[in-house]
């Protein structure tokens, strides 16, 4: 089980695969284990790199820290620990936001960025305010509500079941007070923190956008607004999955992530 230390703090990874590299960034109801069902079908073509970002399973870490600044340095001091130049980063929701400040602040690092059902942390008002109401009202519902769709919830209940358990190793679970973590997830959308939306323009490897259609974080009118600043960008909607289309439609999303990057890579 190796561990990189970034900033003082021990950074699980995991490394898989062989071929051009590819890092997987989890969210925040998530850690290295939620990609399952991505990596049997990447290893065989990529190098398949996860982790659990600080705060997050075994990367253990006050909540102080909780910051974009380290999240970005963690990935960087994993890719310079496996003396990885480039890599594409497929990042769901938090690992999206990350990506995105990777592929501003660190250009030369990126191949490619998938974004999966992420807001960017950009200044967005629809998005401010979806992630706001989400802080807000969500206390009552479990992880898996929160992330996924009806669809799923319905026809993969075992599956939502796992969605849970997964989450339930991070540390927001069982350790952080639930105040202090509504307060760390409200802090990424905060005025000093987000970048301005039109941001995204600066993006220079190829990209491909991923949302749910029933994403109730990230509607898809948003990501189309974004997909038309990207230059050379591409929109993908997965059809009755919700904020977790990674997760829900795993099928719809490998092979259309692997026909992406085979051909941009």
């Amino acid at each position: 089980m190796p561990f990189v230390i970034s900033h003082d703090r021990p950074i699980y990874y995991e490394r898989h695969g062989s071929g051009p590299a590819v890092m997987f960034c989890h969210g925040a109801g998530s850690n290295a284990a939620t990609w399952w069902q991505q990596l049997p079908v990447f290893t065989p073509g990529y190098t398949c790199i996860t982790l659990d970002q600080r705060c997050f399973g075994r990367s253990t870490a006050p909540l102080e820290e909780f910051r974009f600044d380290l999240f970005v340095d963690d990935v960087l001091a994993i890719l310079d620990a496996e003396r990885i130049d480039r890599v594409a980063l497929v990042g769901q929701s938090l690992g999206g936001m990350v990506g995105l400040r990777l592929a501003l602040h660190h250009p030369d690092r990126l191949w490619a960025f998938v974004a999966c059902d992420t807001s960017l942390a950009v200044d967005h008002p629809e998005l401010i305010e979806r992630m706001a109401r989400r802080v807000t009202s969500s206390q009552a519902l479990t992880v898996e509500q929160r992330s996924l769709g009806k669809w799923f919830l319905q026809h993969h209940p075992d599956k939502a079941a796992l969605y849970a358990q997964i989450n339930h190793f991070n540390p927001s679970a069982h350790s952080y007070p639930a105040a202090a973590w509504g307060a760390a997830i409200a802090s990424l959308m905060a005025p000093d923190v987000v970048l301005p939306f039109d941001s995204v323009r600066q993006i220079g490897c190829p990209t491909l956008l991923v949302v749910g259609s029933e994403d109730p974080l990230v509607p898809v009118a948003v990501m189309e607004e974004a997909r038309q600043l990207i230059a050379g960008s591409a929109l993908l909607v997965i059809d009755d999955a919700g904020h977790s289309a990674y997760f829900e439609k795993p099928a719809v999303f490998n092979a259309r992530v692997l026909d992406f990057l085979q051909n941009v890579g």
